[in-house]
């Protein structure tokens, strides 16, 4: 009878342990099932942030068309179709597209100034893509906002290609934030699309720097123009990169021009390029630190917007700037400099 009852509890335990597994397998099934959804419903609510963080991007956003420097277009980015009678541009021109700062807008001194030149020396259409509404506010927010504004542009350009538009014909500049874009936007259209030439000033380098970017790969000629230690970046990956003043560190001009700082002048010495020499040192300043081969540089050698790339000047160049406007030595001056650095 003992040995019966003792069974019987055995029995009963057994019982209550059995179904209490059951339940507890059901009761985990059922949490997997309400996390997985959970899961699921955080990753949808995070894709349904991003599409509209990028379509509330894209609809402040402003495409800007300008032909022969006359304004003749602004429509939104969001547009999937632009209209090319109204602009006057045509599919077989040339174009440029223009990129750009913190704080900044295409209705800047420096920006309007750099579309004239283009449009005198370049020709063809100039687009400058205007994303003041999310670069007015904190530099943080506009960081954390760099690959909706990356794939933002893209889809810009794209819709250009779509109309007509050849990337051999095409060149792009960025200044600071806007030459990061400018790299990003011009990596992230390979290999399908190579843009034929950018071209950026002082690249920003806070967010960005000391993750190593190549940045070469962005289009098929890239020379990126430093100016500065502070804000500029200090990854010199592009196939050429000229380094302004001290080093690409510092502009003596700074002393006059305060209110640029070494970082703004380098936007002013790439417009004044255009129509004054700057010349390239033949070597490496012995005060000059670099990681990268210096280019070989041939007598005479001037930096700035370059119609047809040269190929065979690829590297670290070093091009002195001056204490006052337009920043530039002379070839005299240039000589001097030599013999007393050396």
């Amino acid at each position: 009878m003992q040995l019966f009852s003792i069974f019987h509890s055995f029995l009963t335990l057994y019982i209550f342990q059995l179904l209490f597994n059951v339940s507890y397998s059901k009761l985990n099934l059922k949490y997997a099932i309400l996390r997985q959804k959970q899961a699921n419903k955080s990753q949808n609510d995070t894709v349904a942030y991003q599409q509209r963080i990028k379509h509330d991007a894209q609809k402040t956003m402003r495409v800007i068309f300008y032909k022969n420097n006359n304004k003749t277009l602004e429509t939104s980015a969001y547009d999937d179709f632009y209209d090319l009678k109204r602009s006057g541009c045509s599919a077989s021109d040339k174009f440029a597209i223009v990129l750009h700062g913190w704080i900044q807008s295409c209705s800047d001194e420096w920006a309007l100034t750099l579309i004239d030149r283009l449009s005198y020396y370049r020709g063809g259409c100039v687009i400058c893509i205007d994303y003041s509404v999310v670069a007015s506010s904190s530099y943080m927010r506009l960081y954390t906002n760099f690959d909706t504004l990356t794939g933002a542009i893209s889809s810009i350009i794209l819709t250009l290609f779509k109309q007509g538009f050849d990337p051999k014909r095409g060149y792009m500049f960025g200044f600071s934030f806007g030459g990061q874009l400018a790299s990003a936007v011009g990596r992230s259209l390979w290999p399908n699309h190579l843009i034929e030439s950018i071209d950026t000033c002082d690249m920003a380098g806070p967010g960005f720097d000391p993750i190593a970017v190549d940045h070469s790969k962005a289009g098929k000629h890239v020379q990126c123009f430093h100016s500065s230690r502070d804000k500029g970046t200090l990854v010199y990956s592009c196939h050429r990169n000229i380094m302004l003043g001290s080093c690409g560190l510092k502009q003596p001009s700074v002393a006059s021009q305060l209110h640029l700082g070494s970082h703004g002048l380098c936007v002013d010495i790439y417009i004044n390029t255009f129509d004054y020499p700057f010349y390239a040192v033949n070597s490496t300043p012995a005060e000059c630190f670099t990681w990268q081969k210096a280019a070989k540089i041939p007598d005479g050698y001037t930096v700035g917007y370059e119609e047809n790339f040269d190929s065979q000047v690829s590297g670290q160049i070093f091009v002195p700037t001056s204490l006052h406007y337009p920043y530039n030595l002379s070839k005299k001056q240039l000589r001097l400099l030599s013999i007393t650095s050396g």
